[in-house]
């Protein structure tokens, strides 16, 4: 059974009071939940380092689902990495030997050194966070689109 920590239970408290969300916390102490619109997310935290926050949003897209090869893919992924605020794309080879998936990530230090970070500066960033990643995340399908859509049309 995890322990729940007050780092936790704090990014869980928000998670289901300013998004409406039902968040949990798994046996690693990340808090989850699932977004209607994006699928699950979770913010990664540590104890040791609480001033620090990440939110992820993992294996969204893959290179063999959009048509593309890996180094399409990171083409698509390097220019919207380079185009949209706050998110950090990336694309891992998949164990099930997959071309490549895409996650998305927000990093920030959000407090001082050996903080918690406070619940109001959390309530006031989360829905923005969240919505940085779902455009990061729509610009890759829809470049990724385009993209095979120029394939295509150079092919005929």
């Amino acid at each position: 059974m995890t322990t729940l920590t007050p780092l936790a239970a704090l990014y869980q408290h928000v998670v289901q009071e300013e998004m409406g969300l039902v968040a949990r916390v798994d046996e690693d102490g990340d808090v989850l939940f699932r977004h209607p619109d994006l699928g699950t997310m979770f913010f990664s935290l540590s104890e040791t380092d609480p001033e620090f926050l990440r939110l992820v949003y993992p294996n969204f897209a893959d290179a063999a689902d959009l048509g593309l090869t890996r180094a399409e893919l990171l083409e698509v992924v390097n220019g919207v990495n380079h185009r949209c605020k706050a998110v950090k794309l990336s694309v891992q080879q998949g164990r099930d030997g997959s071309v490549g998936r895409v996650s998305a990530a927000i990093e920030s230090f959000v407090a001082g050194q050996d903080t918690l970070p406070s619940e109001a500066l959390l309530r006031a960033i989360v829905t923005r966070c969240v919505s940085a990643i779902r455009h990061s995340a729509g610009q890759v399908l829809k470049d990724a689109g385009v993209l095979k859509q120029d394939d295509a049309d150079r092919a005929n």
